[in-house]
């Protein structure tokens, strides 16, 4: 042992820190860490609850869409058996016998009864009664008023009780259509048991319930207990649920009184609910179990942390105590050797790599949010271009329905007015003259078939109303019934206005007719009454401040209760008996209204009758003035030859044989090829009369072009069904068809002329 000396300074011991040990520390650190840990992994408990409740309510979701497609596949086997019938050529022969024995024949066994029905719901036949009963049993209930319609789509019932069957029963009808009229109705009874079948062949999983309920949300098909509960009402909240959406999910009762989550969805043919009940336990136990799981791994990672603390504390005192050592050697004098306890690159490394995982972490967020941008944008653009195609494919086939019914007509008034010239008996002169009446009516159906359809833009011109109601007073007045008054008159100085009048003539006989009817047979007055009207910003909803002209038809018939009137412009909504109305008469009388930049207003008081009103925009433009027609020249004093293309064989050849007997002579081709080369063969051709659309890849306006070339100064004629096509910078004349061959021969013989004055012929 080494002595004190007098100058020996004696080293005292560290005072004792009163701050905490390492050990210490590394509890409370351990502690710091599992208490997120801890929130973490509740959190995930519920994280795990969510995702479970997803995964089966999507599975449920697509077993109620599958199901509810099921159910719809039911309607329509039923269905596909009534449009069968419908066809039966009994019906047509009126052998009630004949179609009885049919109906029994394919009625799908016994739990099935074919009906017939005529408008009025008197009951024909009923497969469940024999055919020698003189009084056939009543159907139980009435065909709906979709019925109706012509587009022979099936309508189904909700469930009731069938008084022959005595048993829970749903209807299918189809209506029996002829000649484009709905004739009777035939539909199906079926006992609501045989959709169980529904979830027979599709099993549910265990503690899942399916239940198939109507429009009214009754109980057709159950899973579970379908006997003591068909017919039962599902819960109100379930039935507003229901009414809202056509599909989703909620949390109600059973019919049985079983807490659950229901997923719905809703058929699209038949109008049924697929409801899919899932026990509120079986989507609470994942998370329950994670629960349990979660705090034995917490438990667990208490102790090991615990212990791992203990340890590490250790650990870390040694290279303390050795540095204490160190220190105390250093201060005894002693030599220090160093020696690293590694724990400071450890904690770079750790916080280098809690760095980088968090950049990683933004860069993956980052390219997940525009991946999900890009996708939504894709989408928004392909339903752009879908609805774009719909459109045009849409205006395609209006045209070419057009354009082949103008060839129909076409051929129809050659004959006629080629008849007319040859008919010697005043009789078939007059029956001629209704078919041409007849014609001029399809032509117009066909121009609004064609501004339906976007085929061409409708026609609209400068109106005087006064001198149109002049036109449609004789039409009005044949419209109505005898002891009602029709009144049209216009105010002086009644502004003109710009529209098609084809759709105002349209316009007011629906308002007329609706008047008509709302009479009931008591008669009374119908008065169309227009005048000026200047609209101030906000003075009626919908319409904008400016000078308009009012066409208002005012009835004195029972008049519109209050709760119906917002819906009278509705599309097919009526109060009409079935059969008496379609609903698409204001409906129109509406579009009209809006489309020429005005507004349709009704007003109506029950008992003393009914006003609508048109707002239309006045024009500044002044009408344009009626030119005297001149006559026409006698049909055989015209001379030349034409050379008429045309691909229609029959419109071909009555044109043909019309064109030779007003005094042409007449050439023929079936397209611009053919026509080309004719022209090039024969220079005594003076005009040329040709369609537009032809077959072969070159239309009439490609034959213009080519002719310009070939034959210059030839004089051409363009006529075609599709009054779009007509619209061209070419100088040459154009005519729609159903044209008159008297209006054509005119024009050709003025072609032929004003081409030998010029001396181009």
């Amino acid at each position: 042992m080494r002595s004190q000396g007098p100058d020996t300074v004696p080293i005292s011991p560290p005072p004792r820190s009163r701050s905490p040990s390492v050990r210490r520390r590394l509890m409370l650190l351990t502690l710091g860490v599992l208490l997120p840990t801890s929130g973490i992994s509740l959190y995930a408990a519920y994280t795990i609850h969510i995702e479970a409740r997803k995964s089966l309510t999507s599975a449920a979701s697509e077993t109620a869409r599958a199901l509810s497609l099921v159910a719809d596949r039911e309607v329509a086997y039923r269905a596909g058996i009534l449009k069968t019938l419908a066809t039966s050529p009994a019906l047509d022969r009126g052998d009630m016998r004949a179609f009885y024995e049919q109906a029994k024949a394919v009625s799908p066994g016994a739990d099935n009864a074919v009906m017939l029905t005529d408008l009025e719901g008197r009951t024909l036949i009923n497969t469940r009664a024999p055919f020698s009963l003189l009084v056939v049993p009543p159907a139980t209930i009435s065909a709906p008023a979709e019925l109706g319609r012509i587009d022979g789509r099936p309508v189904v019932s909700d469930l009731y009780m069938s008084p022959l069957a005595k048993q829970y029963s749903f209807e299918v009808w189809i209506p029996v259509i002829r000649d484009g009229q709905v004739r009777l109705h035939v539909s199906m009874g079926s006992v609501a048991s045989q959709l169980q079948r529904i979830f027979d062949q599709q099993q549910l999983p265990a503690g899942w319930t399916g239940t198939l309920v109507d429009a009214k949300g009754r109980v057709l098909a159950r899973s579970v207990d379908a006997e003591k509960l068909i017919g039962r009402s599902a819960p109100p909240d379930m039935l507003a649920r229901i009414a809202l959406d056509a599909r989703g999910v909620h949390e109600t009762t059973t019919v049985d009184g079983t807490p659950v989550f229901t997923v719905f969805n809703r058929a699209p043919d038949s109008g049924w609910t697929l409801l899919i009940g899932l026990p509120r336990a079986e989507l609470t136990r994942p998370a329950l179990d994670a629960l349990r799981t979660m705090l034995l791994i917490s438990v667990a990672m208490w102790g090991v942390a615990a212990l791992a603390a203990v340890w590490l504390g250790r650990s870390i005192e040694g290279p303390v105590a050795l540095l204490q050592s160190d220190a105390e050697a250093l201060g005894a004098g002693n030599v220090v050797r160093p020696k690293p306890t590694g724990l400071a690159e450890t904690d770079v490394v750790q916080q280098l790599l809690a760095n980088a995982s968090r950049d990683l972490r933004d860069a993956e967020a980052n390219l997940q949010r525009r991946v999900k941008s890009a996708v939504a944008e894709a989408e928004r653009a392909q339903r752009a271009a879908l609805s774009t195609q719909k459109l045009e494919a849409l205006g395609r086939l209006t045209g070419g329905i057009a354009h082949d019914f103008n060839n129909l007509l076409q051929t129809m008034a050659s004959g006629v007015q080629l008849a007319g010239k040859l008919a010697t008996d005043p009789r078939a002169n007059k029956a001629l003259g209704a078919c041409e009446r007849a014609i001029g009516k399809a032509v117009k159906l066909t121009r609004q078939l064609m501004s339906f359809g976007r085929a061409q833009p409708g026609h609209r011109e400068v109106v005087d109303l006064a001198r149109q109601f002049d036109g449609l007073a004789e039409l009005l007045r044949g419209a109505v019934r005898e002891g009602i008054t029709v009144e049209l008159h216009a105010e002086a100085g009644t502004a003109p206005v710009l529209l098609d009048p084809v759709q105002l003539e349209l316009a007011v006989l629906n308002l007329v007719l609706n008047a008509r009817d709302a009479m009931k047979g008591r008669g009374g007055k119908i008065v169309v009454h227009a005048f000026n009207r200047r609209v101030h910003d906000n003075e009626i909803a919908g319409l904008a401040g400016g000078n308009y002209v009012a066409v208002g038809v005012t009835d004195t018939g029972h008049g519109i209760e209050a709760d119906l009137l917002p819906r009278v412009f509705e599309p097919f909504f009526t109060t009409k008996p079935v059969g008496e109305g379609t609903g698409l008469g204001l409906a129109q009388v509406y579009a009209f209204a809006t489309q020429t930049g005005g507004l349709a207003t009704v007003r109506s008081e029950p008992g003393r009758g009914t006003t609508v009103t048109l707002f239309l925009l006045a024009s500044g433009r002044a009408p344009a003035v009626d030119v005297p027609v001149q006559q026409a020249a006698p049909a055989h004093g015209h001379s030349g030859t034409v050379l008429l293309v045309e691909d229609d064989a029959l419109v071909r050849g009555l044109t043909a044989q019309a064109l030779e007997d007003c005094g042409f002579s007449v050439l023929v081709a079936s397209s611009a090829p053919d026509a080309l080369a004719i022209a090039a063969s024969r220079q005594d051709i003076h005009a040329v009369l040709s369609d537009v659309v032809m077959p072969g890849g070159m239309s009439g306006v490609d034959l213009v072009h080519a002719l310009r070339h070939q034959r210059p100064g030839l004089p051409v004629i363009l006529v075609s069904g599709y009054a779009a096509v007509l619209d061209t910078n070419l100088p040459v004349r154009t005519i729609a068809k159903p044209y008159a061959v008297d209006d054509v021969a005119r024009l050709l013989s003025q072609a032929i002329r004003d081409a030998a004055s010029l001396g181009t012929a």
